[in-house]
């Protein structure tokens, strides 16, 4: 069996680790200035450091452990040598700043008061230099962290927008694919069903015989376009409301806004919270695949537009199925829109108009600034002699 080929660092995590561990080498050259007994314990203490750096990239179940006890050797060699060994927080930050926000908090604070606590017996006797330099390692391990997590939460962000211009430009360019299929071929056979009713009533009184078999034509027709439509729905890609709004989910958590779910049908009262996705999934929507799919990718450009542009930090979706529609509402605590300018500026609006029209749908806004924003999306209902799911 092969072994593994043992690595110093993970390849995945490139020269970053490396160049971090050059950090090391400063302490090192004051620890050899040390009285002999004194030099072996704060190498000691370094190398721990070192192994603990090395062993998080390869623990991740033990990282906030091994961070925190990281920290704790920090404050230990800045207690017993000089506070500047405090410096190499900053190969800390990086990792600390992954952490769940508590750990980063709680480690960041300790830290703080930490050092606090280390630099009262240097008070009246340092200079200003040190003071200043201490402000270095203090802003690495209880600033830094933030800054990081923020550039992080802001890539991800910009990631899962390329990701979903990406998602909507391949739907455009299925939609276009679809509207050529539907010219080249569709049009030309209704095209030709058309003229050939037009002869078939000239032919009726004039010539019966020969006005029956353009009939007969005009039904074999009608067949191969019925053929054809059916062969062009079955390639048609289609979009579910319940993978777009676990969708929405993650793009909400990732501009840091609240999403929540409410179902609301003509057997409940009021609105139900949906907090289970389990929920979401069995609930049945009273809609044929291209009605779900349009509405599916309306609600997903509303969500879009809320996380873009909106500024809020909450957001609430109702789902409503009454007897004659089906209503899809999001809303938001955000800056709000002028709605006179939403209806008349190219941002979307008229967009998804022209795709609810073509199953008789539409859309509402109602907005003030500063007072959020609600869109509701309005699909007709198709009734079906089946059970609709409850929340």
């Amino acid at each position: 069996m092969d072994q593994q080929k043992w690595r110093l660092f993970p390849k995945s995590e490139g020269v970053a680790p490396y160049f971090l561990l050059t950090n090391l080498v400063i302490p090192i050259y004051f620890l050899v200035q040390q009285p002999p007994n004194f030099r072996w314990l704060g190498f000691v203490l370094l190398a721990l450091f070192a192994v603990l750096f090395r062993q998080y990239y390869f623990i991740n179940k033990w990282g906030p452990h091994i961070l925190i006890t990281q920290v704790g050797v920090l404050l230990c060699l800045a207690a017993l040598f000089h506070p500047m060994f405090a410096f190499l927080g900053f190969m800390v930050a990086g990792p600390l700043a992954k952490q769940k926000l508590p750990i980063v908090l709680s480690t960041s604070i300790g830290f703080g008061i930490g050092m606090a606590v280390i630099a009262v017996p240097y008070i009246g006797n340092a200079g200003p230099q040190l003071w200043i330099g201490l402000l270095i390692p203090v802003f690495g391990l209880c600033v830094m962290p933030y800054i990081i997590r923020a550039a992080i939460k802001v890539q991800q962000r910009n990631a899962q927008m390329r990701a979903d211009t990406a998602e909507r430009m391949a739907q455009q360019e299925e939609r276009q694919r679809i509207a050529r299929e539907l010219h080249d071929t569709l049009g030309h056979t209704l095209s030709l069903i058309a003229l050939k009713g037009e002869v078939v009533e000239k032919l009726v009184v004039r010539n019966p015989d020969r006005a029956i078999l353009e009939a007969r034509e005009i039904r074999e027709t009608a067949r191969s376009a019925l053929k054809q439509m059916r062969e062009l729905v079955t390639e048609m890609k289609f979009a579910y409301f319940v993978d777009e709004y676990h969708h929405a989910l993650s793009l909400c958590s990732a501009a840091d806004m609240s999403l929540k779910l409410f179902y609301q049908s003509v057997s409940t009262q009021k609105p139900v919270e949906c907090i289970e996705r389990g929920v979401i999934a069995n609930i049945a929507l009273p809609l044929n695949a291209l009605q779900e799919t349009i509405m599916a990718m309306c609600f997903r450009e509303t969500v879009t537009n809320v996380v873009r542009h909106s500024g809020a930090k909450n957001c609430k979706i109702l789902l409503e199925i009454q007897e004659g529609e089906i209503r899809v509402t999001v809303s938001d605590d955000g800056v709000g829109v002028d709605t006179d300018r939403m209806y008349t500026s190219s941002n979307g609006m008229a967009g998804l108009r022209q795709r609810l029209i073509l199953i008789d749908g539409r859309i509402s806004l109602t907005s003030a600034i500063g007072k959020g924003t609600d869109v509701t999306i309005h699909i007709p209902r198709v009734i079906r002699n089946e059970k609709v799911g409850t929340a």
